[in-house]
């Protein structure tokens, strides 16, 4: 199966969540979740403008990334989810993801994570997405877990996060050919 990028933002309902484009509406949630330590910290996400990152997140016309926001039954923006470094080559790519202050420890990670797998496997082709977290994220170490991504190891001091220093990270990974549990 070839890699194929939807060149629009594709909708994916499961376990009464919404993956979605992100609406102009979610602009005065972004203002707070974009001013948010722990998102700033362990987010390499665009500061500054909102409406920018909604365009920026919905175009998804180069094939390089898809992007979601992750948003409650009421339709509130909640969290986003995002596949980028998509390579057709290697039919793979990573994942990040990150949660607004209101929505923390209710699973939304876990489950947006494990339905943009799922999209990514079955619609588009990719083979392997990474996952990689600083160490000491431990949420997001349990939100791959969650997701049924399995630790591969670790990398010394391999990215440098949002505080500026560089951070040793976990990497996980998934296999379009893994059980789903």
């Amino acid at each position: 199966m070839s890699v194929v990028v939807p060149a629009d933002p594709v909708a994916i309902s499961c376990d009464e969540l919404i993956l979605r484009e992100f609406r102009p509406g979610d602009a005065v949630d972004l203002e707070v979740v974009l001013a948010d330590v722990a998102i700033a910290t362990w987010n390499p996400i665009a500061h500054g403008d909102p409406a920018e990152f909604i365009a920026g997140r919905n175009d998804w016309s180069e094939g390089t990334h898809l992007s979601w926001a992750i948003a409650d039954p009421s339709q509130r923006l909640v969290g986003s989810v995002s596949l980028f470094k998509v390579d057709p080559d290697q039919a793979d790519a990573e994942i990040g993801y990150w949660v607004a202050p209101w929505g923390r420890g209710q699973g939304y990670a876990g489950r947006a994570v494990r339905a943009a797998s799922a999209f990514a496997f079955d619609q588009v082709g990719l083979h392997r997405i990474n996952l990689y977290h600083a160490v000491e994220n431990e949420s997001s170490c349990g939100v791959a877990g969650a997701a049924g991504f399995a630790l591969e190891g670790r990398l010394r001091q391999s990215f440098r996060y949002g505080d500026g220093l560089r951070h040793d990270e976990h990497l996980h990974a998934r296999l379009s050919t893994d059980a789903c549990e």
